[in-house]
């Protein structure tokens, strides 16, 4: 991997990736569609006030080293450039985890009563690490940020699903959560990717309680898994957004309904459980399962993952009478979830933990 001169001329540098290589041994390659990104492009670094002028305003964006090609398709390409046919847009909708939403909250090295040390989702690989190791006829309920990969959702879970929510993170010219967004923005269909050897995309019902495995578009040559979902596809992952200030969502799960705008009301997008101060775009909703190997073997573990035997207890529950689990191997691993409709992607850390 290196960097390539962006000073002077354009350069464009490709290389086939290993399906691309594979298709042209067999005489079939052929190039239908391609895609831009601006991937490595700092937006921050525009200079509108340049003493030398307006040639000058973008030419460190245009300066800046990019790397060369490789073949790795999941590198790279994460921000995919898109055209919109009005020119009227002044928010684009960006895309967040939702800490806030009941039963999807990650979880935080804040919290003084645990000791995750993981900031974000961690799912439990078997139903022996639910357990917590121990001889239980049945599991114990999980605290905030965990997530259950191989049994059965309990009622009293913490966390039963992973939030992400698309809005405008503006309030500025009179924003307000409680306005529309423009149709032409919403998304109502995601990519979602993640390493098919680890982990696996599941759906939950209205009420978090059941978790159904998801079947995949396809799995590329370095086993990436792509799902596509999509509003009405019967999975209940994809709500649309409100519609009208008064719109909660039918089943009720997604957001609370929110109230006319009243000069006397002073709640905020937080009161209800809203990541954006801006008009409020679609909502995704997924759990997720270990695979069939990560379940069975540790051999992933020994090879990609870390092995704690000390120091790093991970307690799982706040029940009375657990121990928290000392000995564990985990692999740190990624959810990329693109909108279909604007292109804007988020990476989802998730660590995966099975009890040595």
């Amino acid at each position: 991997m290196a960097f390539l001169d962006n000073s002077g001329d354009i350069i464009l540098d490709a290389v086939l990736t290993d399906a691309g290589r594979q298709r042209l041994s067999r005489g079939n390659f052929k190039i239908v569609k391609f895609a831009f990104g601006d991937e490595e492009v700092n937006y921050n670094i525009f200079n509108g006030s340049h003493p030398s002028g307006s040639a000058f305003y973008d030419l460190e964006i245009m300066q800046t080293p990019i790397l060369e090609a490789f073949t790795n398709n999941t590198s790279l390409m994460k921000s995919k450039l898109i055209t919109m046919t009005r020119n009227n847009i002044l928010y684009m909708p960006i895309f967040k985890i939702n800490n806030l939403v009941d039963h999807g909250k990650p979880a935080s090295t804040n919290n003084a009563s645990n000791n995750l040390h993981f900031d974000d989702f961690i799912l439990l690989a078997d139903t022996n690490t639910e357990k917590a190791g121990l001889n239980r006829q049945n599991q114990v309920p999980l605290q905030t940020g965990i997530l259950r990969g191989a049994g059965t959702t309990t009622s009293q879970d913490q966390t039963r699903h992973i939030a992400i929510d698309q809005g405008i993170d503006s309030s500025e010219g009179g924003l307000s959560f409680r306005q529309p967004i423009p149709l032409d923005l919403v998304e109502t269909a995601y990519l979602i990717k993640m390493d098919h050897r680890i982990i696996q995309l599941a759906s939950v019902n209205t009420a978090f309680s059941t978790v159904s495995p998801v079947v995949n578009q396809f799995v590329d040559d370095d086993g990436i898994a792509t799902y596509y979902v999509a509003q009405g596809d019967g999975t209940q992952m994809v709500t649309g957004a409100p519609r009208n200030s008064r719109s909660g969502f039918a089943d009720g799960r997604q957001r609370a309904s929110i109230p006319n705008d009243n000069p006397v009301t002073n709640e905020t997008a937080s009161d209800f459980k809203e990541m954006f101060p801006g008009p409020l775009g679609g909502v995704l909703r997924f759990a997720l399962r270990s695979s069939t190997h990560i379940r069975n073997s540790t051999a992933l573990f020994d090879e990609f993952g870390t092995t704690v035997t000390s120091g790093q207890d991970l307690q799982i529950t706040t029940e009375n009478g657990i121990s928290a689990i000392a000995a564990y191997k985990y692999i740190d691993t990624l959810v990329n979830i693109v909108g279909v409709t604007t292109g804007y992607s988020i990476d989802v850390p998730i660590r995966v933990v099975k009890k040595s």
